[in-house]
């Protein structure tokens, strides 16, 4: 790496303050004789296949995958010992060819050697600090997490930072079980929660009393004590262990030199292979973060501090692995720390995840991955009968309670088609194959469809069934003429009637009941809410959508698009003649006013396509009580019961996140005080249900303790919440505009009115059936209209404009017109 560019005239802040393309042309004039054309283009995918420029491929996204220019320059190691980790707006590369060239910067590490390792004091017991990372997407600190934090806590000090927000009732669970208990919402999976905790919540200055510090996370099971863990490393001489290592990653799997086929001991990977892993394309061998601990030499490093302190959330999973996982593992090798493992064997390829996981089992391995049973990455047959296998090993193993734990959190699609997979007496494995792409297309035109099965799709955002596909399917469901097939994604859907069928929509019966279908619902775009290329050619498919609309989404959220082409009437025909068919078969709307709506955000939906008979969930708003679905009902009931008699003011915003331009509003203490206080005075009491995908949960965080949680997780049914609720406060929610529509009155409070602007369809002033409030002194003077005073004049005539009928029948004009259509395909 000695030969150099032709011109280096510019200083790395220059070239920063470049417009991008030209700073980018600029950056591969500098780099040009340092990325090795043939090593980068055979060792980084498609870069050979598709032809592209070798430098510019590395200039544009290559360093920011961290792939190497070179066999000699690891871009990571690079980035975390000569700039700041947590920043991404300097090519490593191009720092090196301005700045590290000439100051003899290192590119990779020196050595591979270890020092003599750090031995643990053996005249006292070892002072342990444990630093948990805990997530759930239901909010909860579930029992198999408790197991855990509790067995850590007999070897040390518990510190357990959940990454999203938890009532105070979940963080009580651990009272007297850990030492230190937090949930914050960062978005930076494991690494996150322990940076957090090193840096901020526990402190670099406490660890310091501790002779070792464990990092753990709870992705794992605990199948028996760490006793025998923690005795055998206690004995050995060593400055980082964890519990075993891994060479490869998911996406390097089938590289013939990422990987190795037999197990190895680890002190001939030490002593030996160490050294071959530094010439890989990318660094993969790693000790897996699950379970990790650092002794006094690493926790002093400032090194090691420094990438712990500089974690920030990426831009997917591989780069979280790749930056801290194996990041973390490659720099602590370079810096000469010396390395152990539970496991004596680095077994072949991603163990925790495959076979040989079970021979780790059988050598002591104290815990059992989830992922392994529910994703599954490798195919490992036979998981059908993981509990027998493990207990076999260890008899004592609560799996009842990991199965349970599966049941709730894992992914439901997934969980099945893991289990799924099967090996004959001759060891061919059979795995589910889905059919997709252009496959299904051709299967889809020869299919013969069945007007007599409707297919229900569950929102993919949400994995349950939209509102107004409930409403539809209680209409249907004791029908026995009608089957009625629910396509599930993460979460279990069940429920009752004549012919009703269940299954994921990503399996073989999934797929093979979508192509005979006649009818098709789904809450928005078809092909990715089905992840197929379904045709309206083949099937009747209808959008039944959400509810009203005030946020722009789907096509209506994009940029407009400025025609650069023809200007001239005769010009611009062919190019509507070309605009392509519907997608659709029908498209529900409420009145002129939402088919405009629906029309632009669902194109190329066309006009005829709409149906205009009303929205089937406001039935669940509108229409009688008693024949509500029972499951509703209980829930209508258990919100009165927690109103105790007074009447609910709902307050339900859009998601916010802190650190965007969509931030929440920081209400203070005097302002929580104003309106819980008028609550009180006038017989009302807070609710608030933030949205389902919010795992920040700023406004609970805030309104703890004077809001009821009507949440998602306590209250699944939004239109239950909706029709107990007597009024309601919104920021620009479309929720609001159902709400009014069923005559209850509405506030919006939208602080950011110049951000907002660009995210609703209409004009909020003009077209929200109520004040619209800027500040809190503007809501407090608004107060009143959640008892029933004067609203704004117009809100009267906006929702006459939005909603045509409020008879509590538009579900049977849609069933009206499914069965008209059914008759005559038919026929």
């Amino acid at each position: 790496m000695t030969a150099r560019p032709a011109d280096r005239h510019i200083s790395l802040d220059e070239l920063l303050r470049l417009p991008a393309e030209q700073r980018l042309r600029r950056e591969m004039e500098l780099v040009a004789d340092l990325v090795d054309l043939p090593y980068y283009a055979t060792t980084v995918p498609g870069v050979l296949d598709q032809g592209l420029d070798p430098v510019e491929h590395f200039c544009r996204e290559g360093w920011l995958d961290l792939r190497k220019p070179n066999e000699d320059f690891d871009v990571w190691w690079y980035w975390v010992t000569h700039l700041d980790p947590a920043e991404a707006s300097v090519n490593p590369l191009v720092h090196y060819a301005l700045v590290g060239r000439d100051q003899g910067l290192s590119t990779r590490p020196a050595t591979t050697e270890a020092r003599p390792g750090h031995r643990l004091p053996s005249d006292r017991p070892v002072r342990r600090a444990c630093l948990v990372a805990g997530f759930d997407a239901d909010g909860v600190i579930d029992p198999t997490v408790i197991d855990l934090i509790t067995e850590l806590g007999r070897h040390g000090d518990v510190f357990y930072l959940f990454d999203g927000y938890l009532p105070a009732s979940e963080l009580a669970k651990l009272d007297g079980v850990a030492a230190g208990a937090w949930a914050i919402r960062h978005g930076a999976y494991d690494f996150g929660s322990y940076s957090m905790l090193a840096g901020q919540l526990v402190g670099w200055d406490r660890l310091a009393e501790y002779d070792e510090v464990v990092l753990a996370n709870d992705s794992c099971f605990l199948l028996r004590p760490l006793d025998e863990v923690f005795a055998t490393m206690d004995a050995r001489a060593c400055d980082w262990w964890g519990l075993q290592a891994t060479k490869g990653m998911v996406d390097v799997a089938e590289r013939p030199g990422s990987r190795i086929d037999q197990p190895v001991p680890m002190e001939h990977v030490r002593s030996e292979l160490l050294e071959e892993f530094e010439r890989d394309p990318v660094y993969t061998f790693h000790v897996g973060s699950y379970f990790l601990a650092f002794r006094r030499p690493v926790l002093d490093s400032p090194d090691f501090r420094r990438l712990i302190d500089s974690v920030v959330p990426q831009q997917g999973k591989r780069l979280v692995v790749l930056k801290y996982e194996v990041g973390l593992t490659h720099l602590l090798i370079g810096r000469g720390f010396a390395l152990d493992t539970y496991m004596d064997m680095l077994y072949p390829f991603h163990p925790l995840f495959s076979q040989w996981y079970f021979t780790m089992l059988e050598h002591g391995f104290p815990l059992l991955k989830r992922f392994l049973i529910y994703r599954n990455h490798y195919d490992v047959p036979g998981l059908a009968h993981w509990k027998e296998r493990v207990l076999a090993v260890v008899p004592t193993a609560p799996v009842d309670r990991f199965e349970q734990t599966l049941v709730r959190t894992a992914p439901d699609d997934e969980l099945r088609r893991s289990l799924a997979i099967t090996a004959d007496a001759d060891g061919t494995v059979t795995v589910p194959e889905v059919v997709q792409g252009s496959e299904y297309r051709r299967r889809d035109r020869r299919t013969s469809k069945r007007p007599d099965w409707w297919v229900f799709a569950v929102d993919r955002r949400t994995h349950r069934l939209p509102a107004n596909s409930r409403a539809i399917f209680e209409a249907v469901k004791d029908d026995p003429e009608v089957t009625k097939i629910i396509l599930t994604r993460s979460r279990r859907v069940e429920l009752d009637g004549a012919n009703v069928v269940v299954e994921p929509l990503l399996s073989p019966a999934g797929r093979e009941r979508l192509l005979q279908a006649g009818t098709v619902l789904v809450a928005a775009s078809p092909r990715q809410s089905l992840s197929a290329q379904v045709s309206a050619e083949h099937q009747r498919i209808v959008i039944v959508r959400d509810g009203l609309q005030l946020e722009r989404t789907g096509r209506a959220a994009r940029p407009p698009v400025v025609p650069k082409g023809p200007s001239s009437v005769d010009e611009v025909a062919p190019v509507i003649h070309a605009l392509p068919p519907s997608t659709v078969s029908g498209l529900l709307a409420a009145s002129d006013v939402d088919q405009l709506a629906a029309l632009a955000t669902h194109w190329p939906a066309a006009y005829e396509n709409v149906w205009r008979t009303g929205i089937p969930a406001h039935d669940f708003l509108m229409g009688e009580e008693d024949a509500l679905p029972a499951d509703l009902r209980a829930q209508l009931a258990s919100v009165r019961q927690e109103t105790g008699g007074r009447r609910l003011l709902l307050f339900s915003p859009v998601r916010r996140m802190s650190g965007t331009d969509l931030a929440p509003y920081e209400f203070s203490a005097a302002e929580i005080g104003a309106l819980t206080g008028w609550c009180e005075r006038n017989d009302f009491v807070l609710g608030l249900r933030e949205s389902e995908v919010d795992l920040e949960r700023s406004y609970s965080a805030q309104l703890a303790g004077h809001a009821l949680d009507l949440s998602h997780r306590r209250y699944p049914s939004l239109h239950a919440v909706l029709r107990a609720s007597d009024a309601m406060l919104t920021d620009h929610s479309g929720t609001a505009l159902d709400v009014a529509c069923a005559g209850r009155p509405v506030v919006g409070f939208v602080h950011d009115m110049e951000l907002a602007r660009d995210r609703v369809l209409y004009d909020l002033d003009h077209f929200f059936p109520g004040p619209v409030c800027r500040d809190f002194d503007a809501l407090e003077a608004s107060f009143d209209v959640f008892a029933g005073a004067p609203s704004v004049p117009h809100a009267d005539r906006v929702r006459q404009m939005l909603v045509d009928h409020t008879d509590g029948r538009n579900t049977q004009r849609v069933l009206a017109r499914l069965r008209t259509r059914s008759e005559v395909e038919g026929a």
